[in-house]
């Protein structure tokens, strides 16, 4: 039955979702606002096409990118955005070894660096994150293993990553966020 796929998804639909909005409040009203444009619209979702894990994703994103429209970025910080970037954190050496792994993967090529962050950060199926990306499971898989293979490569190198070594310094989850939202928004706007 729809509503109990639908229940059965709530948690991945959770987690994607703060993961797009950073902020828990948003987040559920963005899941529940998705929640409701596919029960409204669940005579359209057509199971030939793909699982309903994606569908539903799909909705989620480009309701979320619809609404970033409207707001036009005039978003205020809260107080505990502020105070999170303000204070510092305990273990560096982790938090150093996270940017370095963060700018090896933004220094990817593009079609590398969107299926790994689809597949690897985002958790998605090879065949998910081919729907999305408008490739074969077979295309994605080789973009993974590279993107892996290149990441690691120049994350244990000395070198300096030439195409973000002048990138303003910011936090590793923020930069993935970016690289995530990145990806969705182009792929929202298809």
């Amino acid at each position: 039955m729809f509503s109990e796929k639908l229940e059965a998804l709530l948690p991945e639909l959770r987690a994607y979702a703060r993961l797009l909005c950073r902020d828990v409040t948003r987040s559920d009203d963005l899941v529940q606002n998705a929640c409701l444009k596919a029960w409204q619209h669940q005579d359209d979702y057509d199971p030939d096409k793909g699982p309903l894990r994606g569908w539903l994703f799909r909705i989620l994103r480009n309701d979320f990118y619809q609404q970033r429209r409207v707001d036009t970025r005039s978003e205020t910080r809260e107080q505990e955005e502020i105070e999170a970037k303000l204070v510092a954190d305990c273990n560096l050496e982790q938090r150093s070894s996270l940017t370095r792994m963060l700018q090896a993967v933004d220094s990817l090529k593009r079609a590398q660096r969107e299926a790994f962050l689809l597949v690897v950060a985002a958790g998605f199926t090879y065949d998910e994150a081919a729907d999305v990306l408008g490739c074969s499971a077979g295309t994605v898989k080789s973009r993974v293993s590279r993107a892996r293979e290149m990441a690691l490569g120049r994350y244990n190198s000395e070198q300096r990553f030439p195409e973000i070594a002048d990138r303003k310094t910011t936090s590793p989850i923020d930069e993935l966020h970016d690289a995530l939202n990145r990806i969705q928004m182009r792929y929202s706007a298809a």
